[in-house]
């Protein structure tokens, strides 16, 4: 008897399948019959969730956009302190890259042609993450560590700040080191003065 799965099941799946095989090919090489393969369905039931790989590119780059965004508001919740909100914030960004596909989806995202979908998810990403920014600054400030006049204008610049390590173009492997020293940057442009994580 075949296996029933329902819809969102069965696209989940093949996200995570093209995830996987972009991840082990690039997005480049990998073909629409890579991913069916991968997921075990045939490719017609691809095209009922997908009109093409680019769509599914979209698919990987959402899923990936979602999970920095849900482990950003999860991770910033479990701490106390603001500082340690914000160095919770770093983590995240840090392991964005270790997720499957990461690095063939940075890759993609940052050639020319793909300019406007790179701008579509920092716009997204950016959109979702400056209200949280702008709260842990909001707390630092009442907890006496951050001195700011305007958290919201802070929470821009950090995260701008932070963004800017991914614009320029650092390399997957350095970007956790860049991430410390962009941080640790953010932290004094906040006004705390204790010790530097």
């Amino acid at each position: 008897m075949p296996r029933v799965i329902d819809r969102e099941a069965r696209r989940a799946e093949l996200v995570s399948a093209a995830a996987t095989v972009f991840a082990q090919r690039g997005v480049a090489n990998t073909a629409v019959s890579d991913i069916v393969r991968a997921a075990g369905v045939a490719q017609g039931t691809f095209y009922l969730y997908f009109d093409s790989k680019d769509a599914a590119v979209l698919a990987v780059v959402d899923r990936i956009a979602n999970g920095i965004c849900e482990q950003t508001a999860a991770r910033i919740a479990a701490e106390q302190s603001a500082v340690d909100k914000l160095l919770s914030f770093r983590g995240v960004l840090s392991e964005a890259g270790t997720q499957p596909g990461a690095a063939a989806v940075v890759d993609l995202m940052h050639r020319p042609e793909n300019r406007l979908l790179h701008d579509r998810l920092a716009e997204d990403i950016t959109r979702r993450l400056v209200p949280l920014l702008q709260a842990v600054v909001e707390q630092g400030v009442a907890e006496g560590v951050f001195d700011v006049g305007d958290p919201g204008a802070a929470a821009w610049f950090v995260l701008a700040g932070l963004q800017s390590v991914e614009l320029a173009g650092t390399p997957l492997p350095e970007m956790p080191s860049a991430l410390a020293k962009a941080t640790a940057f953010a932290l004094r442009a906040l006004g705390y003065a204790g010790a530097q994580a």
